[in-house]
């Protein structure tokens, strides 16, 4: 059970390292084996099994009761730093008092990319047009085996998209496409994601914006993994889309209640993205770079509060405790 890790970081939301590029007719016809098969089966219990172990430690801690908020300060300048969730059903009531009045004393709210402009959209579609497509009339059924080829036609069925919309497109940027129709039929809607929401706020408030990367670099993260990676995090992606549902009301549980350690053990953990190059393209790397970014911002007088994905905020690996490694203070759960 690996997909619902890439939904809830990045890629969904573009919503979200040399290239190893398959031939057009690698793996067409390839024959699946019974010792593919078997692996691939022993594989998925053994996912399943960590997964299950996960759940049930990340529901046996509690948060704060609401999503979590951290601070960072120095003399002039104040940081407040949320994580959110992408996109969420429209009922979902996510609101606090506490950052109700951080949201309020921000004079700048900063994202992880911008994706709602119509530069960005520009710049997004240039993006797909040269690092989300399959050159010279390849097609993706031509990158998988047999078996893959069939996991994948099932998870196409079950959110009522035909192959043959997905067959131009680079291996994550499938994964991209078919995780996000599967959360917008279980219910998700981006327009009720924290992001859409606080930013029309704060649009209408007169604040101003900054951005931790650009979608060239958000998503570049994705289209640089090897193809063979790709390929993992599509399947990976089409083989738990049936449970998808319940995986995602488990993580936002966990969020709406601040259990930032339940956060970290379902998500933000190699084992749970599926592979150590997929977490670290959608996680470590960008939390590295993020971290730099807000240590300049302690230079700049201000207010700020910096709305990332919870994903990034939890697990060894976040953005909270790189800054404490570095000997921030950094106040909060």
């Amino acid at each position: 059970m690996r997909k619902f890790s890439t939904v809830m970081t990045g890629a969904a939301m573009a919503l979200l390292l040399g290239v190893a590029a398959c031939g057009p007719d690698e793996g067409a016809d390839k024959p699946i084996s019974r010792d593919e098969s078997a692996d691939r089966a022993a594989q998925l219990e053994a996912q399943k099994a960590a997964y299950e172990d996960a759940l049930a430690e990340a529901e046996a801690s509690r948060g704060a009761g609401e999503p979590a908020l951290w601070t960072l300060s120095d003399e002039d300048t104040t940081l407040y730093i949320f994580g959110t969730v992408h996109l969420l059903r429209p009922d979902m009531d996510w609101r606090s008092d506490e950052m109700d009045s951080a949201f309020a004393e921000a004079d700048t709210i900063v994202f992880e990319a911008d994706v709602t402009s119509q530069a960005a959209a520009s710049e997004m579609m240039k993006f797909i047009s040269s690092e989300g497509m399959l050159e010279g009339g390849q097609q993706l059924s031509s990158l998988l085996s047999e078996l893959e080829r069939a996991e994948l036609q099932k998870a196409l069925d079950h959110v009522g998209l035909p192959l043959g919309a997905i067959e131009p497109f680079r291996p994550w940027w499938a994964a991209v496409n078919l995780s996000v129709l599967q959360i917008k039929k279980e219910g998700f809607d981006p327009n009720s994601g924290v992001e859409t929401v606080l930013g029309a706020e704060a649009r209408a408030a007169g604040k101003s914006f900054a951005y931790l990367e650009t979608i060239d670099e958000q998503l570049g993260r994705l289209a640089n993994m090897p193809t063979d990676v790709q390929v993992d995090f599509l399947v990976s992606s089409a083989e738990s889309i049936e449970e998808g549902g319940d995986v995602l009301d488990t993580l936002v549980s966990e969020w709406v209640d601040g259990d930032v350690h339940g956060i970290g053990l379902l998500m933000s953990n190699p084992d749970m993205m599926g592979s150590d190059e997929v977490y670290e393209a959608l996680l470590k790397s960008r939390n590295e770079v993020w971290v730099g970014k807000i240590e300049a911002m302690l230079d700049e007088p201000g207010t700020r509060l910096i709305a990332v994905g919870a994903g990034h905020l939890a697990g060894e690996d976040s953005v909270i405790e790189m800054l404490e490694a570095k000997g921030y203070e950094v106040e909060g759960p």
